[in-house]
């Protein structure tokens, strides 16, 4: 009786924290003041109607959970316990989430994530999640864009007012009324029939871009990269 009681208290707590976390991201998003650099590129994927895979690094996700929470993306998010924390808080803003990760469920995710495209929607990965090294791209992201001809959209963002946190992403939360800089990168096709060595290319060519464009949002504000 006192496990079930704590089992329930632990459940109702958790659902509560989610819920105020989710409602303090909707007052913070409204506070916010973007500028887009190089929109260009994702509207060029828009147009060409083919499927999207979102790319940004891990730590600097967050800002985009209201840019696309409209737009029927879904997103990878590990099988860990604050997976499910960051599941839960992803599907208050509408997002759907795919489990999994590179050490674990990833085979499956991958699977679920193609049939998620194949059926008309979206994909949001960070590609050097969810453990990271940081700004390293997995291959996950060029084997979904490889078997659905969808563009990888590489993207990221910075703010003038921010909290850093301390932690392997350097996870970068916008504070209340700051500016943000989103930066866009030029879409990346993977062909179908892709060999080894053009696969390794486009992972390079997706990593050069993301820092590239980290790059360009970090001295927005004046400041070095990360």
């Amino acid at each position: 009786m006192r496990l079930a009681k704590l089992l329930w208290s632990h459940h109702w707590i958790m659902r509560s924290v989610v819920w105020l976390l989710a409602c303090w991201l909707c007052l913070l998003y409204r506070t916010l003041r973007p500028v887009y650099i190089q929109r260009h590129y994702e509207q060029r994927a828009w147009a060409a109607h083919t499927p999207i895979v979102l790319a940004g690094w891990h730590g600097r996700m967050l800002y985009f959970l209201h840019l696309y929470r409209q737009q029927h993306f879904t997103m990878l998010v590990s099988q860990s316990r604050d997976g499910d924390f960051i599941s839960d808080v992803l599907q208050r803003f509408g997002v759907h989430t795919t489990r999994g990760s590179s050490s674990r469920g990833g085979a499956q995710a991958l699977l679920t994530m193609i049939r998620y495209i194949q059926d008309g929607g979206h994909v949001a990965i960070t590609p050097d999640g969810p453990r990271g090294p940081r700004y390293i791209v997995k291959s996950g992201v060029l084997a979904v864009a490889q078997q659905t001809g969808a563009a990888i959209v590489p993207v990221t963002y910075n703010a003038r007012w921010k909290k850093v946190f301390r932690s392997w992403d350097a996870f970068l939360m916008p504070l209340p009324f700051s500016r943000i800089v989103v930066v866009y990168g030029a879409p990346i096709y993977v062909p179908t029939e892709a060999s080894h060595a053009l696969l390794q290319t486009k992972r390079q060519e997706l990593e050069m871009c993301l820092r590239q464009i980290t790059a360009m949002a970090d001295q927005y504000f004046g400041a070095s990269s990360a």
